[in-house]
């Protein structure tokens, strides 16, 4: 049995103790109500929740709508490629060289970087997350997930909410979407009319378009790009859109954020403590690093190119594919971090089933002569 209560800009949800939390019934009035505020208040609206005990049920959530102030629109981020989360995330902040410094150890961290590959691979056609763009009209579709697995909803960038283990759970997928090839099956939706992320992992979709998935996460466009502790879709706690290279980013010659890496063996918690490093960086805020060699890295760690490298040095050993040119830059400008272990050495550009990347703009072997003395890991302990 459900009661809801709206008064002023406040609604209450009380949900019988046995039933999901987060219900179809919940995300159908969740988004009239949103979209009610929305039309009144011409401004894009976010719900949070926290937990409310009521007459001694401790199973009772408080939904508070939360009116966003002077951000850009979320359409943005389709018509003119910009960067998704906030002006002083993590992920937008480039770096200071003045102040930063190259770590002790990072020639032998780069040398266990590169034991099994000596170079970065960036294969858009799997393990990479396709992206799609949703407006409040896209309906909602069904997502079973697996039987340990369950929703994780982020949205208000400082507690988890979790749906029940094995619970289906409805978000705005469009038609024909397609989860990365690979066992990754990524998947990013973003929502332009209210700057909603939505992420799946391990995604399928049968020829009916019923979606199974052993993951399904929601997050904001406009928040930290760094959820709250519990977070898991990626391996130190992020999401899948965070650090990803969008084709629009590469045609206009620039790639305004830090990229992500991924690598074989960031090292396991222990591992990293025993080398003398912390068992992941924060802000980061978890890892799934097994690596036990004596350099592995931890996960979160920034790894840049020199900022002394020229951009003809860089237009040379790139052969003069622009992908290859603006994302070695970005890596001079804002670095790229490492949250996920991986088969081998590899950065992420959009997923190709939405990117229809063409060889001009980005290859999966355009990284290849770039120099392993270029790369450096970043000092943790000092402020770059």
């Amino acid at each position: 049995m459900m009661r809801i209560l709206v008064y002023g800009i406040a609604c209450v949800l009380l949900v019988n103790a046995q039933k999901p939390v987060l219900t179809s019934a919940f995300y159908q009035f969740r988004q009239s109500v949103f979209d009610s505020y929305n039309r009144f208040l011409g401004l894009p609206v976010a719900f949070t929740g926290a937990n409310l005990s009521v007459q001694g049920n401790s199973n009772y959530l408080l939904y508070l709508p939360l009116v966003v102030k002077n951000y850009p629109s979320p359409a943005d981020i389709l018509t003119f490629c910009k960067r998704p989360y906030q002006e002083t995330s993590i992920w937008n902040t480039p770096i200071n060289w003045v102040t930063a410094r190259i770590h002790p150890d990072s020639s032998q961290m780069m040398s266990a970087f590169f034991k099994t590959r000596t170079s970065i691979g960036s294969d858009p056609s799997q393990y990479a997350p396709n992206i799609y763009f949703v407006t409040n009209q896209t309906p909602l579709v069904s997502v079973a997930l697996w039987s340990k697995s369950r929703f994780q909803d982020a949205i208000d960038d400082t507690v988890v909410y979790y749906g029940q283990k094995g619970a289906s759970q409805l978000a705005p997928i469009p038609l024909g979407a397609l989860p990365a090839p690979g066992t990754d099956g990524e998947l990013v939706v973003i929502n332009i009319d209210t700057g909603e992320e939505w992420g799946i992992n391990h995604g399928q979709v049968d020829q009916s378009g019923h979606w199974t998935a052993g993951g399904l996460y929601r997050y904001h466009i406009w928040n930290s790009g760094l959820p709250p502790a519990g977070f898991s879709q990626r391996g130190a706690g992020v999401g899948a859109l965070a650090g990803i290279v969008r084709p629009c980013e590469v045609q206009r010659g620039d790639i305004n954020h830090a990229v992500t890496i991924a690598y074989n063996y960031p090292c396991s918690p222990s591992n990293c403590v025993a080398n003398g490093f912390p068992a992941f960086i924060p802000p980061f805020k978890k890892t799934d690093g097994t690596g036990s060699w004596r350099y592995d890295i931890p996960e979160g760690a920034h790894l840049a190119i020199r900022p002394e490298i020229t951009l003809l040095e860089i237009e040379q050993v790139c052969g003069g594919l622009k992908g290859c040119i603006v994302w070695a830059r970005a890596m001079q400008t804002y670095g790229g971090y490492i949250v996920d272990r991986s088969g081998h050495p590899k950065t992420y550009g959009e997923g190709n089933i939405t990117a229809q990347w063409t060889p001009d703009l980005w290859t999966s072997n355009m990284l290849t002569n770039i120099p392993q003395s270029w790369y450096v890991i970043l000092d943790w302990r000092v402020q770059g």
